[in-house]
């Protein structure tokens, strides 16, 4: 039977199609949300293109989904309802889920080319949890139970985020004022970026410009050095939250670092200062320097996710 998938983020969709026993998509385009009024014309226009008339779709949202219906973070024009979906489109079956469950239940589907390690942990095959910064933050868990992968959602990317020096308290501070609050999606986004690319310049003492996440990411991989201390603290609070999150989940097994950002900034992580960011969390140290992080390099795995957790169901 031939399946529809879909990655839906804030900013871009992207759709493949998936049939037989394999989970890979073939297909592959992506719709710019900005191009489109409401979901269904974005779904409209992948199948036009496809000349394609699957008999199932499922659908990864950014956002929390309840039952039949979801709802994107940060694109709040845009609702699901899957119901709807199917008779507009004569699909038989139309399943919603949250983009971070299919980034977690994509993970033991991926190949060793789309996985780079940073630090020497191993990943076992234990429980994982899939995090990553796109135009938010998501976070999920893949629980294993049994011979079965069980991807568990979370809203994580919305919970408090700590300072841990005085500089740090000045930039929260700030982001406190922009924001209300500072949540780890506050600052560890695509949206949060230039959040925190203001309150540094702030505290430096400099005149804040309006770059957003792509050109303040362009910027430091071109060495530029206002860029490059954004992104540097970007990444020592990632490896703390990523920390936090193994805790929570306690995932052993590994924690993978999904999503648009982290593949671009990856030639910029420094290894050791990432896993001690990560690793210093006492009085758990010890568990986690056995704990592996992972960024994942595809660009396909949600929709690897999308097709292996409808596939479950």
């Amino acid at each position: 039977m031939s399946l529809l998938v879909g990655d839906i983020g804030g900013t871009n969709c992207r759709f493949g199609l998936v049939s037989g026993a394999s989970l890979r998509p073939r297909a592959v385009a992506v719709e710019h949300g900005d191009d489109h009024k409401a979901f269904d014309d974005a779904v409209a226009a992948y199948l036009e293109k496809s000349g394609t008339r699957p008999r199932r779709a499922a659908f990864a949202i950014a956002g929390p989904v309840q039952g039949r219906r979801a709802q994107l973070t940060n694109r709040a024009a845009w609702a699901f309802d899957a119901d709807s979906l199917a008779r507009r489109f004569g699909f038989e079956q139309v399943d919603l889920i949250n983009d971070f469950v299919a980034q977690a239940a994509s993970l033991p589907h991926l190949e060793p080319d789309e996985l780079i390690a940073i630090g020497p942990a191993v990943p076992m095959d234990e429980t994982k949890a899939a995090l990553g910064p796109g135009t938010g933050l998501g976070v999920a868990a893949l629980i294993r139970d049994g011979d079965r992968w069980l991807p568990m959602p979370s809203e994580a990317g919305h919970v408090e985020l700590a300072s841990i020096d005085a500089r740090e308290a000045e930039i929260f501070a700030l982001v406190r004022e922009d924001f209300g609050r500072v949540s780890a999606e506050a600052v560890l986004s695509g949206l949060g970026l230039p959040r925190l690319h203001r309150a540094i310049a702030l505290v430096d003492g400099r005149t804040p410009d309006d770059a957003l996440s792509p050109e303040i990411t362009a910027a430091a991989i071109a060495g530029e050095p206002v860029a490059a201390e954004t992104i540097g603290q970007f990444l020592v609070l990632l490896a703390r939250f990523s920390g936090d999150v193994a805790l929570a989940f306690g995932a052993r097994g590994g924690v993978y670092l999904c999503g648009g950002i982290m593949p671009r900034l990856v030639g910029l992580v420094d290894a050791d200062a990432f896993r001690a960011g990560f690793e210093t969390k006492r009085p758990h140290e010890a568990m986690l320097r056995q704990i592996a992080t992972v960024v994942v390099s595809s660009d396909v795995s949600g929709l690897v996710g999308c097709a292996a957790a409808a596939q479950a169901r």
